[in-house]
């Protein structure tokens, strides 16, 4: 008895090709990646991350305190006064479709593009 037969071995073969080209288009971008950012449901500040390059640091009016920092394409929560950090451990966020939330200052991070769709995650 044979593992696999010829039928079998196209349907893997089509399936592969069709993630490979989904990986590649997901790499490709239409636009420009943007950090949206806001607190307590109003947007304080849009940053195009393309075009950011040396570290910028954003203080928004918030209680608890965060620092926002943004380097290279890449945005994040610095730093918290909040007790668990959540934010802080959430990372850098860099593609299109990335979030990051501090709930106790009511700020979040988003990242949005011509690319985000339903289809994202």
């Amino acid at each position: 008895m044979k593992l696999f037969r010829k039928g079998d071995i196209a349907v893997i073969a089509v399936i592969l090709a069709a993630a490979a080209i989904f990986a590649v288009l997901g790499r490709l971008g239409g636009e420009n990646p943007r950090a949206v950012i806001t607190v307590d449901g109003e947007t304080v500040e849009t940053l195009d991350l393309s075009q950011v390059k040396e570290k910028i640091i954003i203080r928004p009016e918030t209680v608890p305190d965060v620092v926002i920092a943004a380097e290279n394409g890449e945005i994040w929560f610095e730093q918290a006064e909040c007790e668990d950090k959540l934010c802080v451990k959430s990372g850098r966020l860099s593609r299109c479709g990335d979030t990051a939330a501090c709930l106790p200052a009511k700020t979040v991070i988003t990242i949005t593009g011509a690319d985000v769709d339903a289809v994202v995650y």
